[in-house]
């Protein structure tokens, strides 16, 4: 989903992980049948949980002989994780189908749990799927911040629920974890794809990819906002405002959504649109970026104070990141107030050494030219 704030951000909603619902894999002629029915070109969406001869070869060997269902699940998962039977790299812009991800032994944790899936499904296991929203940090990659959702696998049966997980969070399996089916697996396998065409700027496939995923999966909020982000970049501003009010619609206090959408009332002058999309959004789910942006709509108004009071919000939410800092120490400079505002740029650049942004701040900082030096000055 689109939304450029001041800091130069746009964020992206982006999967960490998937699975999928029903026992058994669709066959190939079938899936692009259903394909076809959402007016989606099967070229652009494999199957990724597809049985091909050598997923089923490697599911007989993983899983072994012997036990019930989940003593095998779990055969399967450690082998997996056993460098010495299945060595494989971890790559984090790399998603694959399970018949990629086999082949390649790299790929993400979508990559790694399509694998699980297919693998569980070649020997008749019934595996279904969950997922949930982790507290949004966001990581920030070039003009991107991608913000990760988490999917996992979900093995039940009359007596427990065992959760599969490949990623680095500790799932609750009591946590409430909405389900997918196969093409909700195939939407969201296609939305990373979008997103590393959008990464790379291939607008044009990440458009087309993005409007693939809201065929498929029409109530996943985040690929609406995506799109969004892409028909922004074009230039399509009435294609992004519609993309965003269609995920909107879906999750109205979503901050992601919001505070893209507010970058784009921002960009086109409309300040009181902005400020209304921001006062809109859940913060407690926000990104620091968010929170950023909302601090700014502050201090563009004059309301010093509360600005410093987001950006302080976003400090906490984002300790390693050194973009709260830098917004405060411009902030207290251009208030004036020196000694907070050399602290503020000295922590950032702790934070990032490398940050040419953190550096210029501090210099700036270090060299003015002031009188006592909590002196309160008009802002510019």
């Amino acid at each position: 989903m689109t939304r450029e704030l001041s800091h130069r951000a746009l964020v992206v909603l982006v999967v960490c992980a998937a699975a999928a619902a029903a026992a058994g894999t669709v066959p190939e002629d079938a899936w692009a049948r259903t394909l076809r029915g959402r007016g989606v070109d099967p070229a652009l969406v494999p199957n990724p949980i597809a049985l091909t001869p050598e997923i089923r070869a490697a599911a007989r060997e993983l899983g072994g002989n012997g036990g019930g269902d989940l003593d095998r699940l779990r055969r399967i998962q450690s082998a997996l994780y056993d460098s010495s039977r299945f060595a494989f790299s971890y790559e984090a812009g790399a998603t694959y189908t399970a018949g990629e991800a086999l082949a390649a032994r790299k790929g993400n944790c979508v990559s790694m749990t399509n694998l699980f899936i297919a693998l569980a499904r070649a020997v008749g296991i019934r595996v279904r799927a969950g997922y949930l929203s982790p507290p949004a940090v966001g990581e920030k990659r070039g003009d991107l911040v991608y913000v990760t959702a988490h999917v996992v696998a979900i093995f039940e049966n009359f007596h427990e629920k065992v959760v599969f997980d490949f990623y680095r969070l500790s799932v609750d399996p009591e946590v409430d974890l909405k389900r997918l089916d196969d093409l909700g697996l195939a939407a969201l396998t296609l939305n990373n794809r979008a997103v590393e065409s959008l990464a790379h700027g291939d607008l044009s496939r990440a458009e087309q990819e993005f409007e693939a995923v809201v065929r498929l999966a029409p109530d996943y909020a985040a690929a609406h906002g995506n799109l969004g982000v892409v028909r922004r970049r074009e230039g399509d501003l009435p294609g992004a405002l519609d993309a965003y009010r269609s995920a909107l619609a879906l999750a109205p206090h979503d901050p992601g959504i919001l505070g893209n959408l507010a970058a784009l009332y921002r960009g086109l002058g409309r300040e009181r649109e902005a400020r209304e999309a921001l006062l809109l959004a859940d913060l407690s789910r926000a990104t620091p970026y968010t929170i950023l942006a909302r601090g700014d709509l502050e201090a563009a108004d004059g309301r010093y104070e509360e600005a410093l009071r987001f950006y302080r919000k976003a400090a906490r939410a984002g300790p390693a990141l050194p973009e709260p800092q830098i917004a405060i120490a411009r902030l207290e400079h251009a208030r004036g107030h020196l000694a907070e505002a050399r602290r503020a740029a000295e922590k950032a650049a702790r934070i990032a050494p490398r940050s040419e942004e953190a550096r210029a701040v501090l210099a700036e900082i270090e060299g003015a030219v002031s009188g006592p030096e909590d002196a309160p000055r008009d802002l510019p």
